[in-house]
């Protein structure tokens, strides 16, 4: 399953959704997501947490050279195990093998920072992305889809497309009406595609969806400079007194718990939203019924809208 995260224009925290979303992800034995940072204009994971690309054999560009190569057939372990095979990789090892393992668990697979080389990658990945499904769940980091661009060609390969868009900005909502008509054909071709407002917008759902052909509105991502912090490797604790509240009473019911932050628990609840989804590749009609039988009956309990 491919879930690209991607704005239409200022990548207005792309990278910092994207992160939270694989790190929220619903986990289970057989599911291990990874980020993979496939931004043309050059990643920011490698800085955020100190990772030498130079000194190491991750990243998306190596993922990019493996990907001229075609994959091996994947097959169950006791498939293999009957042949005599034993050791074999598992299904999503190809992918995993380009990726860099973060504290606390999530794996990543970092982009240069050099927006040349890392077009390349990129480039090179968008029309051989056969590696990126050798993954249980890959959260791709489009950072810009602008269309045309090997990021666009990227994101049709999809299963889930989340937009990241200021609709409450009047240049964003201007970009985000214009380039409706080709998020919609997205939904032609299989994929699911919502939208995740950032910043403070005074429009309703139901508005901001109309102006963008019928997109629904999945999450309404909060400004949270604490959580943002943590996906960009660092722990800012909380300074406001309501902060403070929420992170005490949460870690008194769980100290585990990271959801006291808003951008944590928003992240969550859209991955588990998109985790969800179980009818890919219906037909356009069918999923807009579906989408507004969601809005209807779910919506309050799946859509996160943090004011």
């Amino acid at each position: 399953m491919i879930v690209a995260v991607c704005s239409l224009g200022g990548a207005p925290g792309v990278t910092s959704l994207a992160t939270a979303l694989a790190a929220a992800w619903p986990s289970s034995p057989v599911t291990v997501p990874v980020l993979v940072e496939a931004d043309a204009s050059g990643g920011d994971l490698a800085a955020w947490h100190g990772i030498d690309l130079h000194d190491s054999p991750a990243g998306v560009v190596s993922l990019a050279a493996a990907s001229r190569t075609p994959v091996p057939v994947s097959l169950p372990a006791d498939v293999w195990a009957e042949a005599g095979v034993e050791g074999a990789s598992s299904a999503h090892a190809p992918l995993v093998n380009h990726a860099v393992e973060l504290p606390g668990g999530l794996r990543v697979v970092p982009a240069p920072a050099d927006p040349l080389e890392a077009g390349r990658a990129v480039d090179v990945l968008a029309h051989n992305p056969s590696l990126l499904r050798t993954g249980r769940v890959s959260v791709v980091d489009v950072g810009r889809a602008v269309p045309g661009s090997a990021g666009a060609l990227l994101v049709r390969h999809a299963d889930v497309v989340v937009v990241l868009t200021q609709a409450g900005d009047v240049g964003h909502a201007a970009r985000l009406r214009a380039c409706a008509p080709i998020l919609a054909s997205l939904r032609e071709e299989g994929a699911r595609v919502g939208l995740a407002i950032t910043g403070p917008c005074p429009h309703s759902d139901g508005e901001v969806s109309k102006v963008a052909s019928g997109l629904p509105v999945w999450a309404r991502i909060p400004h949270d400079p604490t959580g943002a912090g943590l996906v960009q490797g660092e722990y800012r604790p909380p300074a406001r007194l309501r902060d403070r509240l929420a992170a005490w009473w949460s870690e008194r019911r769980d100290p585990d718990s990271l959801e006291w932050m808003p951008l944590i628990k928003a992240a969550k609840s859209l991955a588990e939203l998109c985790d969800d989804f179980s009818g890919l590749g219906l037909s356009h009609e069918e999923q807009k019924e579906q989408d507004l039988g969601m809005s209807k009956e779910q919506r309050d309990s799946t859509v996160v809208n943090i004011a």
